[in-house]
């Protein structure tokens, strides 16, 4: 069906958010879609404070607020049975939900494009036919189908019988897990419209992507989200795609899309990328973003800083004090306040007439910035060198001079919404086992830079100061390294995860093997098998559970 010059559109926009707050990317969707469309439906699938609903009454006086029942389909089939009458007045009818940042495009030229193709209804994006690895569906083949998140249907499937019977009939209490909602749903729909005649097409151009071959296809938006944006029209980023368990990004790519994604759209469109940064930073805990964002930053040294900032020194220990003074008494960056409560430390820095200070009469609002170093946290092991290998890892990769800690500044400054940069834990004794620490980004707990806004004088002198500040940040979360330490880094890094495999067994060298051994380990921690037995076993559970619950 071709649409006619002046079509009239309908938007059906499904909101939710754990906390009913209405973030600034939604309202830039919403008038990208008011720009092109006569009227906007806004079903809300959470409470929402007045505040939050006079965000939306900007675009629309319809606005549906319900439960979260049966999810998006379930949201849709309540507004259907409301509107459906209202629906067969307009001659496209856009649903959408607000899973995805963008357009990067604007909707008026996306449906201007649409509308000179002869088709029925059509989407952003579609999954091609494909291996269903979990084991949802009967034939084990995930077939051709439009992602829902984004889907747009014409006047003659709105008033078909294939359509509306659809509706009416669907069970929303029936279909109340995502798992089935998109295999029972999602999957299906694109089909169902199929068989009653009805054809479809989406707006990105995937030509270069789809294979004859069922095995070759894939989540493309997931993966390759930097090329399909940047050389196939592909006029959003979904927010997931920032939150993968980095487990599955490996298993096809090298896990930088994201990061290139927004360095693009930066770079390259009218797009605030600051909006995605508040979304994701309001809702997600700081380790989900840091791998999800690949924020690992080499330091440049830089000759000068636009930004202020003091290091702060609390020294405890005397064994080590010594390495501490000799780095007072050489480095070239200023200012360094010096803390401690032990005597003896105290005589020492006297004698080098080094002053020392009082945390309560510190005034840390002169600065921009803090780096906040710390002598705690030392091995069990008396031997010396274990924790002088420590500092001077510290001091490299932190405070090697102060050209390199306008390097670290210049890294704020680029990048607003990183709140913390923390260093790289080190590979060596038992530092080496926090690696295997759930939950947390693996880092050094002797030193942090942290903007001033965000520290805490009370609480600094507490031992855990730096695990506690990086674990409840709000913001980003990134860690820098040195260029001169990073041959090493990698080179312990590479010897751990060789023996670490080793110790595994074979696991056929496939990346995906991790993320069921991960899923096994969170889930069934008594069960210890080889690796590919767990795997087989979790996903046959899978599938008893879904084909009987």
């Amino acid at each position: 069906m071709l649409l006619k010059k002046e079509a009239k559109r309908l938007g059906v926009f499904i909101f939710y958010d754990k906390e009913g707050i209405v973030d600034d990317y939604i309202l830039y969707l919403l008038k990208s879609l008011k720009e092109a469309v006569e009227d906007i439906i806004i079903v809300s699938n959470c409470s929402l404070k007045e505040s939050e609903k006079e965000k939306f009454k900007v675009f629309t006086d319809k606005i549906k607020i319900r439960e979260n029942i049966g999810l998006d389909a379930g949201a849709f089939k309540d507004t259907f049975m409301e509107y459906q009458e209202y629906f067969k007045t307009f001659d496209e009818l856009i649903l959408m939900n607000d899973t995805f940042y963008g357009p990067f495009i604007p909707f008026k030229k996306i449906f201007a494009d649409m509308a000179n193709k002869d088709i029925d209804f059509w989407g952003l994006t579609a999954n091609y036919k494909s291996p269903d690895g979990f084991g949802y569906l009967p034939d084990h083949v995930i077939p051709n189908h439009i992602q829902t998140f984004f889907l747009a249907l014409r006047k003659n499937v709105l008033e078909s019988d294939a359509f509306n019977s659809y509706w009416k009939n669907y069970n929303i209490k029936k279909m109340n897990t995502f798992e089935k909602v998109v295999t029972k749903h999602e999957i299906y729909f694109t089909h169902y419209l199929e068989q009653a005649g009805f054809k479809w097409d989406i707006y990105t151009d995937l030509s270069s992507y789809r294979s004859q071959n069922i095995e070759e296809n894939y989540n493309y938006y997931a993966y390759a989200s930097y090329d399909l944006i940047k050389n196939c029209h592909c006029p959003f980023i979904k927010r997931k795609n920032f939150v993968f368990e980095r487990s599955d990004a490996l298993y096809l790519s090298n896990g930088e899309d994201n990061k290139k994604s927004l360095e693009y759209i930066k770079n390259n469109t009218d797009y605030d990328v600051n909006m995605i940064y508040k979304n994701l930073t309001r809702l997600y805990k700081p380790m989900e973003l840091y791998y999800g964002l690949s924020l690992n930053y080499i330091v440049k040294e830089e000759a000068k800083s636009s930004k202020t900032c003091a290091v702060l020194l609390f020294l405890e220990e005397e064994k080590y004090s010594e390495m501490y003074l000799q780095f007072l008494k050489n480095t070239d960056i200023k200012p360094i306040y010096v803390f401690t409560n032990k005597k003896s430390i105290k005589e020492k820095l006297e004698q080098e007439k080094i002053k020392i200070e009082k945390i309560e009469e510190f005034s840390f609002q002169n600065y921009e910035y803090l780096c906040i170093l710390k002598d705690t946290n030392i091995p069990s092991s008396k031997i010396n060198l274990i924790y002088e290998t420590h500092i001077n890892e510290i001091f490299q990769n932190a405070l090697a001079n102060q050209k390199y800690l306008n390097g670290v500044l210049s890294i704020f400054e680029d990048n607003p919404y990183i709140d913390m940069l923390v260093l790289p834990e080190s590979m060596h004794n038992d530092y080496f086992g926090k690696f295997a620490e759930k939950q947390k980004i693996v880092a050094n707990e002797n030193c942090l830079f942290i903007k001033s806004s965000l520290f805490d004088k009370k609480k600094v002198v507490q031992k855990n100061y730096i695990n506690t500040s990086v674990e409840n940040s709000k913001g980003l979360v990134g860690k820098v390294f040195n260029e001169n330490q990073i041959s090493n880094i990698l080179m312990n890094q590479e010897y751990a995860l060789q023996k670490t495999y080793q110790i595994l067994g074979n696991c056929n060298g496939y990346m995906n093997h991790l993320s069921g051994l991960l899923y096994v380990e969170r889930h069934k921690k008594h069960l210890y098998m080889n690796p590919n037995l767990k795997i087989r076993i979790y996903r046959f559970i899978k599938k008893i559970i879904y084909k009987w619950f």
